[in-house]
Parts: C-alpha cells; structure tokens; sequence
C-alpha cells in the first residue's frame, strides 16, 4: 500500500529542487559572462594599440558630441531659427530658444549643424496647446512633428496620442541617428586600430623572421592574428565608449576633456614600442654603428708600430 506524502514535505522538496535549479542556471550565466569577459579582456592584452587608437577615436568623436550639443555652438542662423520656431510675433528670448533646440534629441544634435538642418526639414515646432487656445511659445508648450500633421490639425489642441505619436519619432530619430554615429566611430576605431598593430607588428614579426625565430608563413600568420585583433577590440572599445556619450551626453564632456592627455600618453606608448623595435633592430644590422660610420663621427684607429 502507498504511503501519501506530507504535503508541506512535498513543497519542500519541490523548493529546494528549484533553488538549486536557479543556482545551477545563475552559475551558468556567470560562466558564460566571465568567457566573453576573457576574450575580450584577451585581445586587449595582445593588442594594446587598440586601447590607444580607440581612445583617441572615441575622445574625439566625445569632443564632438560635447560641443554640438550646445546651444551656443550653433550657427546664428540656426540659433535664430530655434528663437522663432512656432512664434506668431517677435522671438523667444536666448534661454527659451535654447530649451527648444534642447528638445531635438541629444543623439541628432550630437552630430552637428548639418544633422540639425536635416532633422528639422520636415517639420514644425508645434504647440501642445494651440495658440488659439491661449498656448504660448514658451519651450514647454511645444514639441517638433511632422509639418503635414501639424498643419492638418489646424488651431486645435494636440490630443494625447498625438503627442505619444511625436515623442515616438523623435524616439525612433535618436535611436537612428545614435545607431549611424556608434556604428561610423566603430569603424573608424577598428581602422585605426589594425593600421597601427599591422606597422608594428610587421616591424616586430619580421625581426623575429631574420633571426631565425620564427618562418615566414608564422610571420604572416602573426601579423593577421594581431592586426585583426587590434581591430577588433579598438571597434568594441570605441563602441562602447560612444554608446555611453550617447546615452549619458554629460559623459561626452568628461570624455571629451581627456583627449589631450590620452593622445600624450598614446604618443608615449608608440614611442615605447618603436625604440624597443629599433632597438632589436640595432642589435641585428648594427644600425648606429653603421650611421656614426656614414656621418663620420668614428674615430680612427690608429695602428701602432713596435
């Protein structure tokens, strides 16, 4: 005869069998994390030019973003278009027309007038609560939407879905536009990156070649382990750097302000490795002693007779 179990025995059991589940579950997330931490951390020890490249990539493109987002950056002309946009008499004072061109996404203004232009092509600042109505000009008042959708809705107030409909492009505008700027300064990291690994890497390979060290199909292979490492951990560096100037546009100052002296200590780092490089150099070919010779700065040896 079967023996009913406890039911509060019964839970128990189930509950610690889904504890240990989670715990199995968790442990293997972390593992999975730690691996791609590892590999990343990897090609950032065997490239470190790409920490340098990427660096000053993303600096500068963070000087950029930093610069483009004020106000007081703009052309007149556009400053003076952000003081009129959606005034029926006179202008906005210079505070105003700096909180409307504020309401334009950090991630559009980031990429400077020209952006700024084309963004703005289509469409109007258009009143919350219609002028008609008693709406005044002032940036809280007001949102950019599509000119057509505005100027259909006449001297009526916008409605809640309209307004929801309006952030929601500025929304899918951002997200565009930060995609375009993350993915360009990628790019350029990556590129940066593999040129300067693949010139010092062929530099450092192909001493190791002479010697005898290693043959020239290692050689090759090396130079191509490298450089495409270089290039890829300068992308996901500078990457992510920009992702956090465009999600945080506050961090773009912090960013931007370390470009002087990241590019010193980039300078210093390359300067490093080129006379280690020289120097092996000097080591195989004798290469100062061959320039003393060629600018005369050897002193003669003088032969002494018994």
């Amino acid at each position: 005869m079967e023996i009913n179990q406890n039911p509060l025995e019964f839970l128990t059991i189930k509950l610690q069998e889904t504890v240990v589940d989670t715990q199995n579950l968790a442990n293997e997330m972390a593992a999975k994390v730690q691996e791609s931490a590892t590999v990343v951390t990897a090609w950032v020890q065997s490239a470190p030019s790409s920490i340098v490249s990427a660096g000053a990539i993303a600096t500068e493109e963070a000087f950029k973003v930093a610069h483009n987002i004020r106000f007081e950056n703009l052309p007149k002309n556009l400053q003076f278009k952000f003081a009129r946009a959606g005034v029926r008499d006179g202008m906005r004072n210079v505070q105003e027309a700096a909180k409307v061109f504020e309401s334009i996404p950090a991630q559009i203004r980031a990429q400077g007038p020209e952006a700024i232009r084309n963004f703005c092509q289509d469409k109007d600042w258009s009143h919350i609560k219609a002028h008609s109505n008693g709406g005044g000009s002032e940036a809280a008042n007001g949102i950019f939407e599509y000119f057509w959708v505005n100027r259909a809705r006449g001297g009526t107030d916008m409605t809640a879905e309209e307004l929801a409909v309006a952030k929601k492009v500025l929304a899918d505008a951002a997200f565009k536009a930060a995609v375009a700027e993350i993915v360009g300064a990628a790019v350029k990291g990556a590129i940066a990156a593999a040129v300067i690994e693949l010139v010092f890497s062929i530099l450092e390979n192909s001493l190791l070649c002479v010697e005898g060290k290693i043959s020239q199909s290692e050689l090759v292979e090396k130079v191509a382990t490298a450089t495409a490492k270089a290039g890829i951990a300068g992308g996901i560096i500078t990457g992510i750097l920009l992702t956090l100037c465009m999600i945080f546009p506050p961090i773009a100052g912090v960013l931007g302000a370390a470009a002087m002296p990241l590019a010193v200590a980039g300078i210093g780092f390359m300067g490093v490795r080129a006379w280690e490089i020289f120097c092996h150099g000097d080591r195989l070919f004798g290469i100062t002693e061959q320039a003393q010779k060629f600018l005369g700065m050897t002193e003669p040896i003088v032969e002494i007779k018994p």
